[in-house]
């Protein structure tokens, strides 16, 4: 679907018409009503006397009540958030959480009469307009939401380019949405491969490697995942070369394992029937390629994807199989279910050798354990790099997607010793999350500024400050904040 339109207008001009349908009205802890506000007699008389109401004395500060219109007698069309004199960048959000659950699909207007400015508000809105209904017959399916029209001070600025950067966002999060919500019998690697190379159409080169070449290059790990599946895999490499044509691109590397039944350490049926979204990772990294692109960012970045699917089969890969990574390590494979650090060693190795980025980031859906450890409510990050790790966390603490970093530590990369290989795929239950995370590390060069994001458990089926349920593209916000700041 697309995003709906955010609009902006003068105070002056909310008239009549804007006043019989759903509005929002922030009113401080001093209860004064904005006076530039032209509202009609008896929405104002209304609302100064529920004011001075013990109601809404009582009321918290940044939560709200509806009230209905007294010009058409609907009920719960007009709302009223209370707010603190000068409010935090952190409201901001929250604000946009309320008025979307009010908004509905409907045609909204807010006046914006907060110390601050309103693109976080609205950018929340904007992202949580998003419903998934592909899947459903026309009838069945929602309607689109209808535009929301914040009301300003005539002295208030705002910049036509943050609004088009937030719709160009809106664009990305909703591409990533749509690929991860889509079910594999559908979303299969050559659907998603077309999906891919339909960023072309906006500038961004496409380049895509079969298996022949895939093997050629000497990509075994990635290769052997996909084995077992029909379906052939693929490798697909994005560029985008909006910076100075010298300067050296930042990596994002994405794990698309379009449909995970565990290979031969097969998994239970309950394990299994959400592993449609194993690709999530990849579908982050094309949704900030297609936000980058409509931005017409001045940054140089390139995305490596590895589309497979890890099936059973009579060329699955086995338990106990070794395999001669891109970098020449040995690798045993001791857990076929352990295969997004396998595609993702020779990806990171691939991206080192081709490409020389100043920084890497790997996004994926790679354990369980980071769930157990994190709930579903923040992103696990590793990295090698302090200065880095610590620009990334900060953005996203500003973005409002929760991550945590956790230690690379050589005593879990330990457990991946082996005594006939170079290391093995697993190294027990404790820890597992760092210990995948010491697998990747072993693949990338000391001197590369490198960042691992674990998204299993933010990916999808939890609700975020940008998401109401299904897919949440955690992760798109906070790089394509982080590009614009760390070109």
């Amino acid at each position: 679907m697309k995003p709906h339109k955010i609009l902006i207008k003068r105070k002056k001009n909310f008239d009549l018409n804007y006043q019989k349908k759903k509005f929002v009205l922030f009113i401080g802890e001093n209860r004064k009503l904005d006076s530039g506000v032209p509202l009609h007699s008896d929405i104002k008389d209304m609302i100064m006397k529920f004011i001075n109401k013990k109601v809404f004395k009582d009321l918290p500060i940044n939560k709200s009540i509806n009230l209905d219109n007294p010009l058409t007698l609907d009920p719960d069309f007009i709302l009223i958030i209370k707010v603190k004199n000068c409010v935090d960048d952190k409201d901001l959000y929250e604000f946009g959480k309320i008025i979307s659950k009010f908004k509905e699909r409907n045609t909204l207007s807010v006046i914006w009469t907060v110390c601050k400015a309103l693109d976080s508000t609205a950018r929340t809105i904007q992202l949580r307009s998003y419903v998934f209904n592909k899947l459903k017959s026309e009838n069945n399916r929602a309607k689109m939401s209808a535009e929301t029209i914040f009301f300003v001070d005539k002295k208030y600025k705002y910049s036509k380019i943050d609004l088009s950067r937030n719709d160009a966002l809106a664009e990305g999060v909703f591409l990533c949405r749509d690929l991860i919500n889509l079910p594999a019998n559908i979303l299969n690697i050559k659907k998603f491969e077309n999906e891919l190379k339909s960023l072309k159409k906006i500038g961004v080169k496409v380049t895509v490697l079969n298996e022949n070449e895939i093997k050629e290059i000497g990509m075994n790990l990635l290769f052997a995942v996909g084995q077992g599946s029909e379906s052939p895999s693929k490798l697909v490499v994005l560029e985008w070369k909006g910076g100075k044509r010298d300067a050296k691109p930042t990596a994002l590397i994405g794990k698309g394992v379009v449909f995970d039944s565990g290979g031969l350490s097969l998994k239970s049926s309950s394990g299994m029937v959400d592993m449609a979204m194993d690709m999530a990772g990849a579908a982050v990294v094309g949704g900030i390629f297609k936000s980058v692109a409509l931005s017409k960012l001045k940054v140089n970045i390139v995305g490596l994807i590895g589309l497979v699917e890890n099936m059973p089969g009579p060329s699955s890969v086995r338990p106990g199989d070794i395999l001669k990574s891109l970098k020449g390590d040995m690798v045993q494979v001791n857990n076929t279910d352990a295969e997004g650090r396998l595609l993702l060693g020779d990806l990171l190795w691939y991206s080192q050798l081709r490409f020389k980025p100043k920084r890497i980031f790997d996004l994926a859906t790679l354990t369980g354990a980071i769930i157990i450890a994190l709930g579903k409510e923040y992103a696990g990050v590793f990295s090698n790099n302090e200065e880095f790790c610590n620009q990334f966390l900060t953005v996203c603490e500003k973005s409002n997607e929760k991550a945590w970093r956790l230690p690379l530590d050589q005593k879990f990369g330990d457990k991946l010793s082996s005594s006939v290989t170079d290391l093995t795929n697993v190294g027990g239950s404790q820890g597992s999350s760092i210990i995948a995370a010491m697998f990747l590390n072993n693949f990338v060069k000391k001197e590369t500024p490198w960042i691992h994001l674990d998204i299993a458990g933010v990916a999808k089926n939890t609700e975020t400050t940008f998401s109401r349920t299904g897919a949440t593209a955690w992760g798109v916000v906070s790089l394509f904040e982080y590009l614009q700041e760390f070109s």
